[in-house]
């Protein structure tokens, strides 16, 4: 029963996140911060939930799937306190009762923070999602079905980069001013969706390629 928690807390989060991406002029700011603090506190949810993943730290052996995996937690947790600091710095442009000067180079690094907070995000379901690609692909083998597979990866890869390049998230992530027409809400949401699909192939092919490398290094 926990692990089905566990599951659709990450899927509100991950809904909830895009759809907070999503925001334009119009469509409500004071909206916009009351349900990034319900997008904060499902975070710290997940985190309880996942708190075994702390006790163990220090413990066992750190292969590299391992390695990426904690240190693109740790730089993911470290995006989210930035969104979280830098939301509540400018929290008087959605709520008149905050003591807050609004100071608006806090928005550029809400913004920053957020494309940086999406993409560790994305590279973070990449490595869950490393071992049912492989378990698909090993299934299929040397099959016409197991090239359709392979096919299917490279399409998606080549949709999350062109996605990735459309979107404006480079600029974002490097805090460069940016005025893109906002997209029709379907459009939007498949594109962000293909950059987290890319971006999970993309780690599927890293890890695979360094395992692979450590087979041919042993032979």
């Amino acid at each position: 029963m926990k692990r089905y928690g566990k599951i659709l807390t990450d899927i509100v989060m991950l809904v909830l996140f895009l759809y907070l991406m999503r925001y334009h002029p119009g469509m409500g700011l004071r909206l916009h911060a009351i349900l990034g603090i319900v997008l904060f506190v499902l975070f710290i949810l997940h985190h309880f939930l996942n708190r075994k993943w702390y006790a163990v730290l220090f413990k066992g052996q750190y292969r590299f799937h391992r390695i990426l995996l904690t240190v693109f937690d740790f730089l993911l947790l470290f995006a989210m306190l930035a969104m979280m600091v830098s939301s509540f710095m400018i929290s008087g442009l959605a709520f008149p009762i905050s003591f807050l000067p609004v100071a608006f180079y806090w928005r550029d690094i809400h913004v920053m923070s957020t494309a940086w907070g999406f993409m560790l995000m994305a590279f973070h379901l990449g490595l869950h999602l490393h071992g049912f690609l492989s378990k698909i692909e090993s299934k299929m083998g040397e099959t016409i079905f197991g090239y359709v597979v392979y096919l299917l990866e490279l399409l998606v890869l080549g949709g999350g980069i062109y996605g990735f390049l459309q979107s404006g998230l480079w600029s974002d992530m490097r805090m460069i001013p940016q005025s893109l027409p906002p997209l029709p809400d379907l459009l939007f949401y498949v594109e962000y969706m293909g950059i987290i699909g890319g971006m999970g192939v993309a780690v599927h092919g890293l890890l695979g390629a360094v395992q692979k490398r450590k087979i041919v290094i042993k032979n």
